[in-house]
């Protein structure tokens, strides 16, 4: 079933479920799978602050990290600058630009097809279109999606799915599953003030060496309010487009599967509290398994540098599916 008739504070909600799955979207903030409920149980992650329209919203000292700004938690996109503040090609982007900041076009036709929606958003500073079709089928989400050159000429870029997991999912019975002998390296390019891990370890999923020179299992996940960290580890090369997040107490799985030819990489945020200072202020208890075609985390830019970014040819478009199955 569809309705997009809710709104709350002036924004509008569409909701899209069967008798398993309640998916709630915010087509005017970047497109936002908001919500993520199953069998009752909510699996993403909410911050504490207030939904609001970006553009509603005028800072007196703006940021180069907006997002942090307007974060509410969340499943977002982001085309075509996975990563912080870069240049390329005469354009500035700010962290995870510029999907995120946009209103997305709503299409449906419950007559037709009561379990699926179509989002579509045209990007403002690049010449890329991005179309997502979200369906229901029993316990799966499907997404299909297409990404559009408009330009006579090739183009860098950089996609991420963000999914930020809480709620129900995340507490000290979840655990995280990757395939056998997955590499992992623990961020060294951002200088993340409140990591827990060494910076550039290199090692073998799930295990990577802290700051105190103890190895530590990131499988599972620790407790809330055990300690104020905010750590980002990578997996360069995704052996196979896949993962689990299972929470043992309330034997929730939410699994993903997904083409690595495209989503190379998949980077994993751990925040823990996230830290005593802006942005998070020690409030935030979330992960994100973040599906993503390039790293690291330092912006369009960079990746062309090291032969990470994806290319989409002239006049051209790229067609993918990632399916998640909740059970």
């Amino acid at each position: 079933m569809i309705d997009c008739d809710w709104s709350y504070n002036g924004i509008k909600i569409c909701v899209l479920n069967n008798d398993t799955l309640n998916i709630s979207i915010l087509p005017e903030i970047g497109g936002i799978i908001w919500s993520v409920k199953y069998n009752g149980y909510e699996l993403m992650y909410h911050h504490y602050k207030e939904l609001e329209l970006p553009w509603r919203f005028k800072e007196d000292f703006p940021r180069e990290d907006s997002l942090h700004t307007f974060f509410i938690g969340g499943w977002f996109e982001v085309l075509p600058n996975a990563g912080y503040k870069t240049n390329l090609l005469g354009v500035s982007w700010g962290l995870h630009g510029e999907t995120p900041y946009l209103p997305w076009k709503v299409e449906y036709d419950e007559e037709k097809d009561p379990n699926s929606i179509l989002l579509v958003v045209q990007l403002k500073r690049y010449p890329l279109k991005l179309y997502r079709r979200i369906s229901l089928n029993k316990n799966e989400i499907l997404l299909w999606e297409k990404v559009v050159n408009l330009a006579p000429i090739d183009l860098y870029f950089s996609w991420l799915h963000h999914p930020t997991f809480g709620g129900d999912l995340l507490d000290d019975s979840t655990i995280i599953e990757l395939s056998n002998n997955t590499e992992i390296e623990v961020d060294k390019y951002l200088g993340l003030k409140h990591s827990q891990f060494e910076a550039g370890f290199r090692g073998e999923w799930p295990i990577a060496k802290g700051k105190d020179g103890k190895m530590y299992d990131l499988s599972r996940y620790p407790p809330k309010g055990s300690q104020n960290t905010n750590d980002l580890i990578y997996v360069p090369k995704m052996k196979r487009g896949w993962f689990k997040v299972i929470n043992e107490k309330r034997k929730i799985t939410f699994e993903a599967e997904y083409e690595n030819s495209l989503f190379k990489s998949l980077w994993i945020w751990r925040p823990v509290g996230g830290g005593p200072e802006d942005p998070w202020y020690g409030t935030i208890y979330a992960t994100s398994l973040e599906i993503t075609t390039s790293w690291p985390a330092t912006g369009l830019s960079e990746q062309v540098k090291l032969g990470t970014a994806e290319v989409i040819k002239a006049n051209s478009k790229i067609e993918t599916v990632l399916k998640f199955t909740v059970k």
